[in-house]
């Protein structure tokens, strides 16, 4: 998994050991501003995809950061070709070269979208800067949650039946109540928490790396209310 920071007209990016820590590897010029990325490899069958589409709406509410409540999330509508930023076909019958073929066109210099799928079969999660405490507790969850294979593979079996009016309806709550939106028949704050203990439980050598967020969230507050 690589995190690559856009920030000051530079894109920095960063291998992530087994330890969390970020080592630079690369450095260039960028016209992309304000914007961190985690980049991570698909798998075959497309779960990595899936399942990071399920729990964004979870991921983008607990680490909001912006001058106001989910900024970044706006401001990528502003720019997206599809309503709430999502391209709106991710599960019933996903087909990845009409996907590919849709973006043929789309201006490389903005984020238009905040989870992009790459030629490569690499895939770009797009969020709003937050330091480095909040960023260890995210990299944590796609790591724990999205990155293992046997943990992916039990929450996908929980969401057997996501539909994509599903996962729309997910961020059209969060852009209506922020951290107290309902989301997937539960609130996102429940979700949060019910997915530190899923970790905790399953990789519990990751515990401490949750505890910047895990208190920010048990008190309804975010890294931009922190």
């Amino acid at each position: 998994m690589i995190l690559t920071k856009f920030e000051k007209g530079k894109k920095t990016s960063f291998e992530i050991s087994d330890g969390y820590d970020f080592k630079k590897y690369s450095e260039s010029e960028s016209k992309i501003e304000n914007v961190f990325s985690l980049s991570l490899t698909n798998d075959v069958d497309d779960e990595k995809l899936r399942l990071l589409v399920i729990l964004s709406p979870i991921f983008i509410a607990a680490f909001d950061n912006g001058s106001y409540e989910l900024e970044f999330l706006k401001k990528t509508i502003e720019n997206s070709a599809y309503p709430y930023g999502l391209y709106p076909n991710f599960f019933e019958n996903f087909d990845k070269i009409q996907y590919l073929k849709a973006y043929e066109d789309s201006n490389k210099q903005i984020v238009t979208e905040d989870i992009r799928l790459r030629e490569d079969n690499t895939i770009d999660f797009y969020f709003n800067p937050i330091k480095d405490s909040y960023l260890k507790s995210l990299v944590v969850m796609v790591d724990s949650l999205i990155e293992d294979d046997k943990n992916r593979k039990t929450l996908l079996k929980y969401f057997a039946k996501m539909r994509n009016d599903i996962v729309i309806n997910g961020r059209r709550s969060i852009l209506a109540n922020g951290i107290q939106a309902f989301c997937l028949n539960k609130y996102v704050v429940v979700w949060a928490l019910e997915l530190f203990d899923f970790i905790k439980e399953n990789k519990a050598d990751t515990s401490k790396f949750l505890e910047p967020i895990y208190d920010l969230t048990n008190n309804l507050k975010t890294p931009r209310l922190a």
